[in-house]
């Protein structure tokens, strides 16, 4: 088993922002000795080994880090995830023994902390396991910092710790952690709830629609490239489907007749349209879509408008810009789409009702 004391040593001393001389000190020993376990020179005595773990909030074999503690601990650490996913009725206490095994573990205490969670909102609110998840969020938030899923970070931790609280009836310390630890507005709609809850309505809106904004752009984004699959695969059946319903939906968010930005992505739906029927020998309805796509495009591009707030249902003051990297104009974006699908005959077609 390989010992990798010297490496984690020195990098947890720099995550604490720590000289040698200023970790010599908090451990009594002289900056010779800290340099020495860095080189891998020598190693602490255990008791001093323990009272390092301690000071760093990890537990041992973290610290001296042998290479088969990452196979004991994630193997640990999905058997807790299965126990959460089938609600076994022996989580909790396998939870804590496992905490017990490992008490400064950061995947032992985030997935205990997530089942505990889990059981907390089992038929009804559980006080004692909210209470308990509470705990191990904040202590798993102090551990981050031997994370190595880039699906949890920090931020992501203070939001599940925020659903806690509120599951405990704190509204004003949820919505305090949301609001402090709202990194890419990731909470609006969190936030937004919790002050319609508390009748802020006016605030609450604002948070609302920002998370609209957000929502309506991930669903572009989330047709668009759904749609890409299904024509590179050929399934052509699906690809119209959602393309279908991508300007349906789009048609939904117009506050008005005003050309919107939406127009400008129904060009583009329109004109993926086209190039599935002409894969299905429907010349006539493509021609007639890449038609409308034009229309739309042209009366976007005469007034354009990048502003969120002209979609229904967004309410703010300040502008909020929508973009993409399509084209700099509605009409380029069409063509850049004809390019990227190389059709010559879609490239055809479009000449033709171009003349």
């Amino acid at each position: 088993m390989k010992n990798n004391f010297p490496a984690n040593i020195k990098s947890f001393r720099k995550e604490r922002g720590l000289t040698q001389e200023q970790l010599a000190e908090v451990f009594g020993v002289t900056v010779g000795a800290v340099h020495k376990w860095e080189a891998a020179l020598s190693t602490p005595d255990i008791s001093l080994l323990m009272e390092m773990a301690d000071f760093f909030d990890i537990s041992l074999d973290v610290l001296v880090g042998f290479d088969i503690r990452d196979n004991r601990v994630s193997i640990l650490a999905r058997k807790l995830r299965k126990l959460t996913d089938s609600m076994d009725p022996s989580g909790p206490e396998e939870a804590e023994k496992a905490l017990k095994k490992y008490p400064n573990s950061f995947n032992i205490v985030y997935e205990s902390a997530y089942l505990y969670r889990a059981f907390a909102a089992l038929f009804e609110i559980d006080k004692k396991y909210c209470v308990r998840a509470k705990e191990l969020y904040e202590q798993a938030i102090r551990l981050i910092s031997q994370n190595t899923d880039p699906n949890i970070d920090e931020t992501h931790l203070y939001g599940q710790l925020a659903q806690v609280y509120l599951m405990m009836g704190d509204t004003d310390t949820s919505l305090k952690i949301f609001q402090d630890h709202n990194a890419g507005y990731i909470y609006n709609s969190y936030i937004g709830s919790l002050l319609v809850e508390k009748g802020q309505y006016a605030e609450a809106e604002t948070y609302l629609s920002y998370a609209l904004v957000n929502q309506i752009s991930a669903r572009v984004n989330l047709i668009s490239n759904k749609a890409r699959c299904y024509l590179e695969t050929k399934n052509y059946k699906e690809a119209e489907a959602i393309l279908e319903m991508g300007i349906k939906e789009n048609e939904f968010f117009r506050r008005n007749e005003e050309p919107f930005y939406l127009d400008r992505i129904d060009s583009l739906f329109l004109t993926a349209l086209a190039y599935v029927e002409l894969k299905i020998k429907n010349q006539k309805k493509a021609k007639d879509l890449l038609q409308k796509a034009k229309k739309k495009a042209e009366l976007f591009d005469a007034a354009p408008n990048y502003d969120a707030r002209r979609e229904r249902f967004v309410d703010i003051q300040e502008p909020c810009m929508a973009f993409d990297t399509t084209g700099k104009t509605s009409i380029e974006g069409i063509e850049n789409t004809i390019k990227y699908l190389k059709s010559q005959e879609l490239a055809e077609l479009w000449k033709s009702i171009n003349k």
